[in-house]
């Protein structure tokens, strides 16, 4: 095996601990079989991401184009 050396956040530190815990299995191979599963994953385009994202059908403001500063900058009316 190649050793390799990563700092981590301590929150994600804490969740791999927990996990090792919970499967009774050492940091070392929780890690490694979360690369592996990651690694299986196949990655996702944008164009992809955004396709799915059309399919879910959400509806935006008919004037989004036209005002989006309005929208990305003002504070909601309702907060």
């Amino acid at each position: 095996m190649i050793q390799k050396q990563i700092s981590l956040p301590e929150e994600l530190d804490q969740k791999i601990r927990e996990r090792a815990k919970l499967l009774q299995a050492s940091e070392e191979r929780v890690i490694r079989e979360l690369i592996e599963q990651g690694l299986q994953t196949k990655p996702v385009s944008l164009g992809e991401s955004l396709r799915q994202l059309a399919t879910l059908g959400i509806k935006g403001p008919g004037d989004l184009s036209q005002n989006i500063d309005k929208y990305l900058y003002e504070e909601d009316a309702g907060e």
